[in-house]
């Protein structure tokens, strides 16, 4: 389910850098990448890379101007949609320079849209630390392992990410509450193809092909992703790699390749210990009530003190 907004009016709109229509912010391990692909099927929609993070490149404009030109959209007239899925745009630490960014790109052209993923956020901190703790190198910085624990008291992000409502206020405040569309990914992965129906329809995509869902398939699971090695890290760092090798290859053949060649990761570690997650839903559940009070949804959006294992579909 979309939970829709009051709309506003947008900014007047001036010429300038091509600029994608619509941003995908986050929140990271709630569907993005699933989302990615979803929207990626469809005929009218332009996406480069996930993750291109365009908004933290060192020279913004030019990054847009790369990635969604028209030389980038192949094929792509003004009536295809541009937008870019990066979930590091509501991440603690990159969010803020994104934000900045973004106000200073757009000015007083159209706002973008902005799509917004949410997860019953215990269960979404979770999949965070699994996914983080069994990395290697730049992709686990700060050497964080897989005691559960001792990641919550040394990795404040693993809960700042699931404040859903801090995390969005800075954008809605820039941007306008009519600019945000919140998908809660509960429901998402309940009904892949009635979502992206609504959301592109929101977005303004003239043709929906439902046909085009791959609801069979399941895109990054938190349980059998790939782990990137320090060796095949180096690799995709690799200047020549990403110059001449990268750009032949599809998403899918990269995905075919890593599922190939990368080790799988270890089990999670089990669920938070009674007391720890009775102090994470006093911490959480303000932010869950502040979330459904900005965008006008009837809470409770999740019950954060049931006990039950997240569903591990389209991570």
């Amino acid at each position: 389910m979309l939970f829709p907004v009051p709309p506003v009016s947008p900014p007047s709109s001036s010429a300038a850098a091509p600029l994608p229509d619509f941003l995908v912010i986050g929140a990271m391990k709630a569907g993005t990448t699933t989302l990615y692909h979803d929207l990626r099927s469809q005929p009218g929609v332009f996406l480069p890379d996930k993750e291109s993070n365009a908004l933290l490149a060192d020279d913004p404009g030019a990054a847009c101007a790369r990635l969604f030109g028209p030389a980038a959209s192949t094929g792509g007239g003004t009536d295809v949609l541009r937008g870019e899925v990066c979930p590091d745009y509501t991440k603690p630490g990159p969010e803020e320079r994104a934000l900045a960014a973004a106000a200073a790109l757009y000015g007083d052209r159209s706002a973008p849209k902005l799509v917004y993923l949410v997860r019953e956020p215990i269960a979404r901190l979770r999949s965070h630390h699994h996914f983080v703790s069994t990395q290697h190198g730049a992709a686990n910085p700060g050497g964080m392992t897989t005691d559960l624990a001792a990641s919550l008291r040394d990795f404040p992000e693993l809960v700042e990410t699931s404040r859903y409502a801090t995390r969005l206020r800075p954008w809605v405040e820039r941007f306008g509450i009519g600019s945000v569309r919140v998908i809660r990914f509960e429901d998402y992965i309940a009904d892949r193809v009635g979502t992206l129906r609504e959301l592109t329809a929101w977005l303004g995509l003239p043709d929906f092909d439902s046909a085009a869902i791959r609801t069979d398939t399941v895109f990054n699971p938190g349980d059998t992703r790939p782990v990137a090695t320090p060796f095949w890290r180096k690799v995709m760092e690799n200047p020549l790699y990403r110059r001449f090798v990268r750009p032949w290859l599809s998403l899918e053949w990269r995905d075919r390749i890593r599922g190939r060649l990368l080790p799988k990761p270890p089990p999670r570690s089990g669920p938070p210990s009674e007391s720890t997650r009775r102090e994470l839903v006093a911490i959480l559940r303000p932010e869950v009530d502040a979330l459904a009070g900005m965008i006008g949804a009837a809470p409770p959006f999740w019950n954060l003190a049931a006990e039950a294992e997240p569903p591990e579909e389209a991570k």
